[in-house]
């Protein structure tokens, strides 16, 4: 049976009326009944530095790789060697002479200029890093700890000529000590088989470097040789095993000249700490990326500054997160990233979400310190520019990207 023309072409009509209403565009309904901020709109905003200061920090030097000695300036470097595990075969032992051997890797000064420097025998224990520079300045001012950690009568002195990697040999005339050292093994009465060195503060005008008992070339370890006449003639007993340490000082005035200025000392050393008390009204937000800057004051940090003339040695910052007394608490550090602006002024970047989220959290003080990135290895002087800089481009800031929470 035919179907009608007109049947046909109502069927034709309706089939392509429903395709076409398949595929027509959602209904907008409720579009725009949501605010805009709703939809996690991403906002990047600036905050700059609201405070600053700088602060001497006592460095951990007893587990690094060399340890440093002498005098430049105003600044000041003690060295401590403590000697442990005498054999028993030593006991007793006719002592004739002892000599220390170490090998050089750094100088800060002047690099021609001999090292005049005096040695005393360590008496009190200074394990760990519990021992300060004052504790031994105050050492020989006749008030406690007066001869407490070493011993002022037992003072001698030596010069010491060396460049960057010459071995070095300081002689040790006291066999009185040597044969202390040597008496027993569990003597209690010896409070440190060690010395201690200080640089003669009337002619020295360098601060050397010296690999240390963590030299990861066994090599270049400090080794004690002691001369002694054994059972078939002169023989010399050779030993390694020992601690190192170093304490250092500065004068303050002679190095932060400008109270405007953020001064990163190292070897010494001194931090620089700077606070943020305007951040982040909104809350709670989501902290997609947050970006701390700082940029340097040329004309003062190594090598333009004259009173710290050499060059870097490892032109690099760390950021630290602090405590609520402004003490590194070690949970946030960040290594920064150098870079030039458009003037060809020095910046130092660090990734800092961490950081900010510490903050906001309100589980640490609106601060960071900044130190160098090897302050206990050499004497790198980065000076910062402050909140006070009358060019808002050179003040410390943090560049924070975040939306915030619905």
């Amino acid at each position: 049976m035919k179907l009608p023309r007109f049947f046909l072409l109502f069927c034709t009509e309706t089939m392509l009326c429903l395709f076409l209403g398949c595929n027509d565009a959602p209904d907008p309904v409720g579009a725009l009944l949501l605010p805009a901020e709703d939809y996690g709109t991403v906002q990047v905003d600036t905050f700059y530095a609201t405070g600053h200061s700088s602060l001497p920090k006592h460095l951990f030097t007893s587990s690094i790789d060399r340890f440093m000695l002498g005098k430049y300036q105003s600044c000041q470097a003690w060295a401590c060697l403590k000697f442990s595990s005498w054999p028993d075969t030593m006991i007793g032992a006719a002592i004739t002479s002892g000599t220390i051997r170490l090998k050089s890797v750094y100088h800060f000064g002047e690099s021609m200029s001999d090292l005049h420097i005096n040695a005393f025998r360590a008496r009190a224990s200074w394990g760990g890093d519990s021992l300060t520079y004052d504790s031994l300045n105050l050492n020989t001012v006749g008030q406690p700890p007066y001869n407490y950690y070493y011993d002022i009568s037992t003072k001698y002195s030596s010069t010491i000529q060396a460049g960057d990697t010459d071995w070095v040999t300081i002689d040790i005339p006291d066999t009185t000590m040597l044969r202390e050292w040597f008496s027993t093994n569990s003597d209690t009465l010896q409070l440190n088989d060690g010395i201690i060195f200080s640089p003669d503060p009337s002619v020295s005008n360098v601060i050397r470097g010296f690999y240390s008992y963590y030299a990861s070339d066994t090599s270049y370890q400090p080794t004690l040789y002691v001369n002694y006449n054994g059972t078939y003639g002169p023989n010399t007993y050779v030993h390694k095993l020992s601690s190192s340490k170093y304490v250092s000082t500065i004068d303050r005035a002679s190095l932060i000249t400008d109270n405007n200025l953020i001064y990163i000392q190292s070897g010494i050393s001194y931090r620089g700490l700077i606070s943020f008390d305007k951040i982040l009204t909104s809350w709670p937000v989501s902290i997609h990326r947050a970006v701390l800057q700082v940029t340097l004051d040329q004309s003062k940090s190594s090598p333009q500054s004259n009173f710290f003339p050499t060059p870097f040695l490892d032109d690099s910052l760390y950021a630290l997160s602090v405590s609520t007394d402004s003490i590194s608490d070690g949970s946030f550090s960040a290594l920064s990233l150098r870079s030039t602006d458009n003037f060809g002024r020095v910046m130092y970047s660090f990734e800092s979400a961490g950081l900010v989220n510490r903050w906001l959290n309100n589980s640490s003080a609106r601060k960071v310190a900044l130190c160098g990135y090897s302050e206990s290895y050499s004497f790198d002087l980065f000076t910062i520019f402050s909140e006070g800089a009358s060019d808002m481009q050179l003040r410390p800031r943090i560049i924070i990207t975040y939306s915030i929470k619905r």
